[in-house]
């Protein structure tokens, strides 16, 4: 029995000598890269602590100057001719567009194309509404649809003796298509050209509004969103307009005009990690090349101070 304990000490010593040579073959302070120098060697001085100031103030300023990019996201923009649309198709138009001195009795809003002539007021009444304004005008607020082909719609006067009456206007809001969500808001489309404008005119002439419209896809990649507006631009005229001789009642005409082509705009937002990955990066680089110049420049001043550089 003493000779077993006697041989089961030996072993439980040769496993700790065993043991102790292994972890001093596998020291991790051997690897060590970022050994930190004791604090009697190392030396702060004026300039170091500038440089740090420094770079700190470099790495915010980087940092505050991307981080709107970061969130606005990058857009990608192309021009495509669009096939699958045509006259089958319908876009909806948005107005909200007030009337001076015509009563709502007095005016109608029709739609005119290709297919032949629509009364919007005796059809549309869910989406489409007249309502009486003070002073005794009219205003046409809501959404009809018109043919995805050249066309027009127009405000008419009804009624007789209105020859003499005038179709002062303001249009408050115009838009064709989808309604651009907050979070395109920013992006430079001319959706709304016609916005916040007013018409003054001569008694019994007709305003006449050419409207060239041109199809946009607003593409999300990140949400996988798809919206599509139009954007457009305008020219306007004023005339007075005769029928066999005879002057007609003064009218307020858009005339649209669609291009074939599409403009697509892609929105594409860099991921977070691949934001904060290329911003360690910079602030990395800054500290690590302003290390490099500020220990040259105490090597080179210790050298010539020394008279060793010859």
């Amino acid at each position: 029995s003493s000779g077993i304990n006697a041989e089961y000490g030996e072993f439980q010593t040769f496993q700790h000598y065993l043991l102790q040579i292994n972890l001093r073959m596998f020291d991790l302070r051997k690897v060590d890269i970022f050994q930190s120098p004791s604090v009697d060697v190392a030396q702060p001085s004026v300039a170091g602590g500038a440089l740090t100031l420094s770079a700190i103030f470099f790495s915010i300023i980087c940092l505050m100057m991307e981080l709107p990019a970061f969130n606005e996201g990058k857009t990608k923009e192309m021009v495509y001719i669009e096939n699958t649309m045509g006259g089958n198709n319908h876009v909806q138009v948005y107005m909200n567009i007030s009337l001076y001195e015509l009563s709502c009795d007095e005016v109608s809003i029709d739609i005119q194309d290709r297919h032949g002539r629509f009364d919007v007021d005796q059809y549309s009444h869910n989406e489409f509404h007249k309502n009486r304004i003070h002073g005794g005008g009219c205003n046409f607020v809501g959404s009809i649809y018109v043919r995805y082909m050249q066309g027009n719609f127009h405000i008419t006067s009804r009624g007789k003796n209105l020859n003499n009456r005038t179709m002062a206007h303001a249009i408050h809001e115009l838009r064709f298509g989808d309604e651009m969500s907050w979070e395109f808001e920013d992006m430079p489309l001319s959706t709304g050209t016609l916005e916040n404008s007013e018409k003054s005119t001569s008694t019994g002439k007709t305003h006449d509004y050419l409207v060239k419209l041109v199809r946009t896809e607003v593409y999300d990649e990140d949400s996988e969103e798809h919206i599509y507006p139009f954007q457009y631009t305008y020219a306007h005229r004023e005339f007075v307009g005769h029928h066999k001789g005879k002057p007609l009642p003064p009218r307020i005409y858009f005339r649209l005009q669609f291009s074939p082509l599409t403009m697509k705009f892609s929105v594409h937002h860099t991921p977070t990690w691949l934001f904060l990955t290329r911003h360690l990066a910079i602030f990395g680089g800054t500290f690590t090349v302003l290390k490099l110049f500020h220990s040259g420049a105490h090597v080179a001043h210790d050298t010539i101070k020394s008279g060793k550089f010859m």
